[in-house]
């Protein structure tokens, strides 16, 4: 499981209210959905009964680090299945965390056969780049650790101290403050990452957080990307980085990582470079 998902499922456990309200969904009373059926059970975490006036209704969260071609089929099933076994409508909301392939969509799917349509579902999209942040955020630990994903006029050090200190304030359990302020610089890490947030949080507040070890690879592996986009960049031009950059961003393994990277230095041309990664 990516850092990035076990981070937002944190943030949506805690403060998933607050979530829906900064969504637009204002709901008078929440409560967590447990599932016991094994096609959603990995949505219980963000999947929660809400009541607003007289309504009954599940609201269904989701987070994408990227957007991608897949994103409303996904969210047409799972918020199928979520009101198929809770008999409730689904309130669906896709929290977008970076610009990067996002094309707004309207709030809606729809299906058509011969200009008919068939299905068809609608969605809040909340681009995280676009949400100002709220003088009463500070009192919500998990858009906290969100906030540096939102439009900031601070600098990088200024939005991650002040979020660290603000999660501190009002999370007393341990484990519980270690999870938000690791989430805090996860997202901190996609929204700075040329700068050293987890020393900026304090790694000894962190050490207690079950995703720390997630957060660490991950960060290792966007290193590695990084270092062998930067050697090719610095050999071939930035044609050749660009070239690569999409093909990097999928690889999840440190050693293969570690071989491009050497394989980059002692290349004698990019052709070179391109058939070996080919076969690897």
């Amino acid at each position: 499981m990516p850092a990035s998902d076990a981070g937002f499922k944190i943030a949506a456990r805690v403060s998933g209210r607050e979530l829906a309200a900064m969504a637009g969904v204002p709901c008078d009373s929440w409560t967590p959905v447990v599932s016991e059926v094994q096609t959603t059970e990995r949505l219980a975490d963000r999947v929660f009964e809400a009541r607003q006036g007289g309504h009954r209704f599940l609201v269904y969260m989701e987070a994408y680090t990227n957007w991608n071609a897949t994103v409303p089929w996904s969210i047409l099933s799972k918020s199928g299945l979520l009101s198929e076994r809770e008999r409730l409508p689904t309130v669906s909301v896709v929290y977008v965390l970076r610009p990067r392939g996002y094309r707004p969509q309207g709030g809606h799917f729809r299906l058509e056969v011969a200009d008919e349509p068939t299905q068809q579902i609608w969605f809040h999209e909340i681009c995280l780049w676009q949400q100002e942040p709220q003088a009463w955020w500070d009192e919500v630990p998990g858009l906290m650790a969100l906030s540096p994903l939102c439009h900031q006029e601070r600098s990088p050090h200024d939005v991650l101290t002040h979020a660290a200190e603000a999660i501190v304030a009002r999370t007393p359990d341990a484990i519980e403050r270690a999870n938000l302020l690791t989430t805090l610089a996860i997202f901190g890490k996609l929204a700075y990452p040329r700068t050293d947030v987890v020393g900026l949080i304090g790694r000894e507040q962190m050490k207690e957080s079950k995703i720390i070890e997630e957060f660490q690879e991950e960060a290792r592996l966007e290193k590695g990307r990084e270092d062998v986009l930067q050697v090719l960049d610095a050999r071939f031009g930035a044609r050749a980085a660009a070239e690569f950059a999409p093909l990097l961003s999928t690889m999840n393994d440190s050693d293969s990582l570690d071989r491009l990277l050497r394989l980059a230095a002692k290349s004698a041309a990019l052709k070179q470079f391109r058939d070996q990664f080919e076969k690897s």
